[in-house]
């Protein structure tokens, strides 16, 4: 192979006396190796310290804001659910501002409507629309609609078990409703924890129909005594002494025997009570499904769902926090919090995968590069701005607030992020290897090597980010699918185009200020020669091609 003809000196600048900027960087990288070097550091050291702290995810969150509307009139058949709560919802929403489509289903007594707005739109400011129609909604009497928690579908990110040896479902249900629903939900992020299986405990009043017929009471008449002697009451204050005294009823049921003293009216002078028309006992609520878990028919089941907009490693930190605070000093010890799935594990699965593959990206870049170039050191000058490339792109993903998941980390092709190293790499080798055996200025060479090829890798680097551009039109749930990988790929391309020109230069100027050797790959050449011989052929046999 010869050695490259140096230009004529009229002819390097392009139409002016003047060199170009791209190659101005790189002069000015020689001469200041030390800065260059000093600064690729510190894009590593902060690169580093984003990554540790961006947020990762396993996967973006696909679904378009929406707002689900829950209504619930134990009793009724699906038809009048709809015709009274389902068509005045959907009546009332309609013309929501930035309303793209309204989705309803009418159950035995259960309305859900969901509502689902454009992309773009800000949740709360879609909940705080359809709050403002929700009270013109003409419903029967008793009846609630009310607005579900603001989370996803893809908002579960905790699910666990209680368990103990000696406590029952009903027991389980109740800990689980007073104590751990009021605790998960104070966890910064935490939407709503849904809450399945066991037994849900009520104090019952079983009535004989006989004795309350004999009694002249109706059902009606019996509940609205119970509900009317079921609380506490104000009575003023006075004074004595100087200081004010209140006064207050203690009327609150606590125990069975307070439901069973409970007066329901009086009769020649004898007042007729709950125990003398039935008899009071502690059952539970009809039951309309069953959570099993392993071997056990009836479990008590947690389920935490994140706010949408929420980041799942910060919002698990919190809730394992709380298990554990839970664990040690609120609950039984006989009752024990079993986590069966947490998002974290996949998260530091996707972790480790884009770490692996890292790894295994710079080992394949550097056998590549040392089986064509023969050369380990040239191999691992290339290598080195894979790293530094992905810890670039990580500060800007942190400063952006850009998180990152499986995809738009692990999708990232390295060959596309050395391929300007490799290309600038090989030249400055190819052009000490010819002027081996003659005097040469190192920093002079690889500034006439760089400038022959910096151009070439810069407009190559920009036609690769042009081409990841039309992503950012894409929109509904494949712009927010691929948008994260165009992000990173397009800062790891800019990332590695600035080594390119800075650090690679220097420490080619390092590393082989003693020349190279421009080895001899016979498997290469060999290749090389049957590829010759082909294109002589068809050079020879332009018809035929």
């Amino acid at each position: 192979m010869s050695a490259p003809v140096p230009p004529e000196p009229a002819e390097a600048p392009q139409g002016s006396g003047r060199r170009s900027a791209i190659h101005r960087l790189v002069g000015a990288s020689l001469a200041q190796p030390l800065l260059a070097v000093t600064a690729a550091l510190a894009v590593g050291a902060v690169g580093f310290w984003s990554f540790s702290r961006l947020p990762v995810d396993a996967y973006p969150d696909l679904s378009p804001p929406q707002v689900e509307i829950v209504t619930q009139w134990p009793g009724h058949a699906a038809e009048e659910v709809e015709r009274l709560i389902t068509v005045p919802v959907e009546t009332e929403m309609n013309g929501l501002p930035r309303l793209d489509v309204a989705r309803s289903i009418s159950l035995y007594g259960l309305s859900d409507v969901r509502l689902v707005f454009l992309d773009g739109t800000d949740p709360y400011f879609a909940r705080e629309r359809v709050f403002e129609r929700l009270r013109d909604v003409e419903v029967p009497d008793g009846v609630t609609p009310d607005v579900a928690p603001l989370f996803s579908p893809s908002g579960l990110v905790y699910r666990y078990v209680l368990d103990s040896p000696d406590r029952s479902p009903m027991e389980l249900k109740t800990i689980q409703d007073w104590i751990l629903s009021k605790a998960y939900k104070s966890v910064p992020g935490v939407a709503d924890l849904s809450a399945f299986g066991g037994q849900t405990m009520q104090y019952q009043v079983l009535l004989d129909p006989t004795k309350v017929a004999g009694a002249g009471l109706s059902v009606p008449a019996i509940a609205a005594s119970l509900g009317a002697n079921n609380s506490n009451a104000g009575g003023g204050f006075y004074s004595e002494g100087g200081q004010f005294y209140y006064v207050r009823g203690l009327g609150r049921l606590v125990t069975p025997e307070d439901i069973g003293s409970v007066v329901l009216a009086v009769k020649d002078g004898t007042p007729i009570l709950v125990q003398d028309v039935g008899r009071v006992t502690i059952g539970y609520a009809p039951r309309l499904g069953q959570f099993g878990f392993n071997e056990r028919p009836d479990a008590v089941e947690g389920v935490v769902l994140m706010r949408t907009g929420e980041q799942a490693q910060t919002v698990l930190r919190g809730v394992e926090a709380k298990t554990d605070e839970l664990t040690r000093t609120v609950l039984p010890k006989d009752v024990k919090i079993h986590p069966f799935y947490d998002r974290s594990d996949l998260v530091h699965l996707t972790t480790r995968t884009v770490v692996w593959n890292l790894v295994r990206g710079i080992v394949l870049v550097v056998l590549v590069l040392i089986f064509f170039l023969v050369d380990a050191r040239s191999g691992l000058i290339v290598a080195v701005t894979i790293p530094l490339a992905l810890l670039f792109a990580s500060i800007v993903l942190d400063l952006r607030n850009i998180p990152a998941n499986l995809l738009s980390i692990g999708a990232i092709d390295f060959g596309i992020l050395v391929d300007g190293a490799v290309v600038m790499v090989e030249n400055i080798h190819r052009t000490l290897a010819a002027r081996r055996g003659t005097a040469f200025s190192i920093r002079s060479v690889i500034v006439e090597a760089a400038s022959e090829v910096d151009r070439p890798i810069v407009y190559a680097i920009a036609i690769i980010i042009a081409g990841f551009l039309p992503i950012y039109v894409l929109s509904g749930p494949s712009g927010r699918l691929f948008r994260p990988m165009a992000d990173t790929t397009i800062f790891a391309l800019l990332g590695a185009l600035g080594l390119t020109l800075t650090v690679v230069p220097v420490l080619c100027a390092w590393l082989l200020r003693h020349g190279v050797r421009e080895g001899r790959n016979a498997i290469f050449e060999a290749i090389r020669a049957a590829y010759a011989r082909a294109l002589d052929w068809c050079l020879r046999q332009p018809r035929r091609t």
